[in-house]
């Protein structure tokens, strides 16, 4: 993070299930349908069970997100970043096989 601050919200492929991804095919397949600022949980019920890590990142931070894994981010006021991906990986295959939407 270079300047500024972001809110992120991190999920692991094997909670897939309670986040109500799109289907295979859907424009937006691999993203959720749940409006992660403003829950419906009368909608999404299983979106209550999510487990998932936050973090609070400021000028300086750095943070690895896993290949898979899910993400929401709220900026937090103006901000700027450098970010880059690290390859592809097979880990966390098995568990985004079982979400049945990749």
């Amino acid at each position: 993070m270079l300047g500024g601050m972001r809110r992120w919200i991190m999920a692991h492929p094997r909670q897939c299930k309670n986040m109500y991804l799109y289907q295979r095919g859907h424009p937006s397949s691999r993203h959720s349908e749940v409006d992660w600022s403003d829950v419906d949980y009368e909608k999404y019920p299983l979106f209550n069970e999510l487990k998932a890590h936050e973090v609070i990142m400021r000028p300086g931070d750095v943070i690895y997100i896993p290949m898979y894994w899910f993400h929401f981010i709220v900026n937090l006021n103006i901000n700027w970043q450098c970010n880059s991906r690290s390859g592809f990986t097979d880990k966390y295959k098995r568990e985004i096989a079982e979400c049945g939407r990749f």
